[in-house]
């Protein structure tokens, strides 16, 4: 049977701490919207200690965002990103999609952040040398979650894919001739998919507590939105597959199998940022907790990893 620590800003939850071997690292981002503002304050926690051991990584949706900034190396991108960016009615304009626009405009945000503020991506692939990192989207013909490698196409393209969430992005995404919605449709918490790529130890930034469910919120956004749509069954029978896989990944990351061994930071009262339309001060607030965690990682468990074998390096 494998083994589950978890960590939030109160501490190790574990009697404890063993030790933890491991042949191969991986890192694992949930999405959510603006609540990705947790992870990118744990992952600039890692930064300003140039903690980068993983081999693997994957992200969905606001995931595979903070991700992109971490093996960038850009400490403090995606916060700046989320608090600038998508706060603003050129992104989340609930009446634009009132008028038959998108309610999330991923067109504008993707061209902004690549004109103004772009990812340092000639860094990124010099930081990853030989690492993985996937982005997790859905065919949007079935629904078929597919981990896109960053940069075999078009970066932000590929982001784009990853973050298309159904109906409320009106187009999906294309990528590479197929188009795609956001991978939280069915793999919102790619933990499994990293376990099936050889990972024994795996890291799991969440943006809920674990053990709570996204879909009621998310099911009252969808009937608020789409009260006067024939796409409302559709959005809740998306959000009734949703609901299953979720709790089938929660039971994963609860009672891993083998010798699989998983730690999980997340917040431990729900976040005060929302998926769309969050205050700043309640982004700054889940920033700051966000780091706080990063750093009690850093101090509590780095020490206990250990490497069964030559790894990549913490830092090039």
């Amino acid at each position: 049977m494998g083994f589950k620590l978890a960590l939030n800003a109160w501490g190790a939850h574990h009697s404890t701490l063993p030790m933890l071997p491991y042949r191969k690292f991986a890192l694992v981002c949930e999405g959510g919207g603006q609540r990705g503002i947790f992870t990118a304050g744990v992952l600039d926690a890692f930064l300003q200690q140039a903690f980068f051991p993983f081999e693997l990584m994957i992200g969905t949706s606001a995931g595979a965002q903070t991700l992109s900034a971490y093996a960038c190396g850009q400490h403090g991108y995606s916060r700046h990103v989320i608090t600038r960016y998508t706060t603003t009615r050129d992104f989340f304009n609930p009446l634009r999609f009132l008028r038959g626009g998108h309610l999330i405009d991923l067109d504008w945000y993707i061209d902004t952040v690549r004109r103004d503020y772009p990812l340092d991506l000639e860094e990124a692939h010099r930081r990853l040398n030989g690492r993985e990192l996937l982005f997790c989207a859905c065919r949007q013909d079935d629904y078929r979650p597919v981990y896109l490698p960053a940069g075999r196409y078009d970066w932000l393209a590929s982001l784009k894919a990853s973050s298309a969430i159904p109906l409320l992005y009106r187009n999906g995404a294309e990528v590479g001739d197929v188009r795609y919605v956001d991978g939280g449709v069915r793999d919102a918490i790619p933990v499994r998919e990293a376990w099936h790529r050889g990972a024994d130890l795996i890291l799991v930034i969440r943006t809920l507590p674990s053990g709570i469910s996204p879909v009621p919120a998310w099911r009252q956004h969808m009937q608020k939105a789409l009260s006067r749509s024939d796409k409302l069954l559709t959005a809740l029978q998306l959000l009734e597959q949703h609901e299953r896989i979720y709790a089938a990944t929660q039971h994963f990351i609860d009672a891993p199998p083998g010798d699989l061994r998983i730690i999980e930071i997340a917040p431990r009262q729900p976040l005060k940022s929302r998926v769309v339309g969050s205050h700043p001060r309640d982004l700054e607030h889940d920033y700051r907790r966000g780091t706080l965690c990063g750093l009690q990682f850093l101090r509590k468990i780095v020490p206990r990893l250990q490497q069964h074998r030559h790894a990549v390096p913490d830092e090039i």
